[in-house]
């Protein structure tokens, strides 16, 4: 399987899933902060992943990349960091909204004994 194909399968159509199942949840501002997620992923994992490649601890068969290099990492390996980090952090935002959205259970308030007096919690708003 090329690397392609395998970004395709199981990261784009994914990715894809969940940008249509919460299309009307995401907005310019809610997406903000991926932004800058990218810039740390990018910028933490290109020079590791070029000296690792470098230094020979990995590489890519040359049959199965599109050939494109940037460094010591091809084409794909770039696009794997930023798709893979976008299918979590939209999956995690989606998951987090829905979380944040749901109204927490009604508390009922615990019967005091007359004449006790309040801890600071009981008294608390």
């Amino acid at each position: 399987m090329t690397y392609a194909r395998f970004l395709g399968l199981f990261v784009v159509l994914p990715l894809l899933f969940l940008v249509w199942r919460y299309r009307r949840t995401f907005t310019a501002r809610s997406l903000a902060p991926m932004g800058l997620l990218l810039v740390v992923v990018y910028a933490a994992t290109s020079p590791w992943d070029n000296a690792a490649v470098k230094w020979g601890l990995w590489g890519f068969d040359p049959e199965r990349i599109w050939g494109i290099k940037l460094g010591y990492l091809p084409l794909e390996e770039y696009l794997f960091f930023g798709l893979q980090t976008l299918l979590v952090g939209l999956w995690a935002r989606a998951r987090l909204s829905r979380a944040l959205e749901q109204k927490p259970a009604a508390r009922q308030p615990e019967p005091r004994s007359e004449g006790r007096k309040l801890t600071a919690r009981e008294a608390a708003p």
